[in-house]
């Protein structure tokens, strides 16, 4: 199991840095509220940010699981409790973005 965490955690990293550079190139053509409004809403790049938001949500669970499972003892608070608030913070980022591009 640890190792199809590791792989999806580096694949949605990836993908991450991929929306940045795409995010970078967009900003050096010149931005303007158009040129930022056309790129943002072409079909495929909504394609392209929801696919960014669902691996960097899920990312962010896993790695609420993982910081939960070495860290909860410490400061006294349950392993499920930590983990379910970092789930549901995560999802909740991840239905205002679903919310914001669509």
């Amino acid at each position: 199991m640890g190792v199809k965490q590791w792989i999806f955690q580096r694949a949605s990293n990836a993908l991450v840095v991929l929306f940045g550079l795409w995010l970078l190139a967009t900003l050096i053509n010149g931005v303007t509220s158009s040129t930022l409004n056309d790129a943002l809403t072409g079909d495929i790049s909504r394609v392209f940010l929801v696919l960014v938001l669902v691996a960097a949500s899920l990312n962010s669970i896993l790695a609420g699981w993982q910081i939960a499972g070495d860290y909860a003892h410490k400061i006294g608070m349950s392993e499920k409790l930590m983990t379910a608030v970092g789930a549901a913070i995560s999802l909740a980022y991840l239905a205002l973005g679903l919310k914001l591009i669509f």
